[in-house]
This record gives structure tokens, C-alpha cells and sequence, in this order.
């Protein structure tokens, strides 16, 4: 609490998803440190819990915070429902290196968007500072 207070809500949303990326990665590349791996992915799961309330909050502000909050959990919402179906399929065709693959895939494209939004915020300040 006392480093956030210091810096935009956007890097605990990037520090989030590289953890989370780090974690399922270092699991898909078999290094021999498992217990350094799932840390890095609850580490990253945890603070991703913090980024979920805190960043909508600085991008759109407290105007209609409730209703915001339940459109942006609704696709997450779905895709939680969905993904032990999903999960089961590409574990039962892909086997478990595949569904690892898949998951480091998936979080290496949530890296690369939050760099995107990211570098949106930084251009919108950057234009605003110029107005």
C-alpha cells in the first residue's frame, strides 16, 4: 500500500499479467523450480485483484463505477463459466504441454495489451499536459 499510492494503477495491472505470464511460462518450459513458478502466477493473481477495482477506477473515475465494473466482469465472468470445459478438450487433445502452450500464449497476449493500454495512458497524458 505504501509503494501504490505512488504510481498509476496501470503498473500494478502490467505487473499482474508479466507475473501471471512469467508463472505459466516457466511451468510450460519445465525448469525445476515449480514452487518459484506458482508463486509468480499467485503473485500475479493476487495483485490482478487489486488492478481489477483500482484501474477502471483511475481511467473513468467514481461516475457510473458500479455499472462499468459489472460490464467489464461480464466477459470475464463467461470465460471463467467456459473454462473448465475448454481446459478439459485441449487437455484431452493437446495433452498437458499443449494446454500449457496454449495458457503462456494467452498470457503473453495479455502482457502485450496491457502494453498497448498502457502506452494509451501515457499518450492521452501526454496530450492532455499539452491542452
Amino acid at each position: 500500500m505504501m509503494v501504490a499510492r505512488y504510481h498509476h494503477p496501470i503498473w500494478t495491472k502490467y505487473a499482474s499479467v508479466t507475473f501471471v505470464a512469467v508463472g505459466v511460462s516457466a511451468l510450460r518450459a519445465g525448469l525445476p523450480v515449480i514452487p518459484v513458478a506458482l508463486g509468480f502466477y499467485g503473485a500475479g493473481i493476487g495483485l490482478e485483484s487489486i488492478a481489477r477495482g483500482t484501474l477502471p477506477l483511475a481511467l473513468f473515475g467514481p461516475s457510473g463505477y458500479a455499472t462499468l465494473i459489472g460490464r467489464l466482469a461480464m466477459p470475464s465472468l463467461l470465460a471463467q463459466a467456459a473454462a473448465p470445459s475448454v481446459g478439459a478438450l485441449l487437455l484431452e487433445r493437446a495433452g498437458a504441454h499443449g494446454l500449457l502452450a496454449v495458457l503462456s500464449g494467452l498470457a503473453l497476449i495479455n502482457v502485450a495489451l496491457a502494453c498497448g493500454l498502457a502506452w494509451l495512458i501515457a499518450h492521452r497524458r501526454g496530450l492532455q499536459a499539452q491542452l
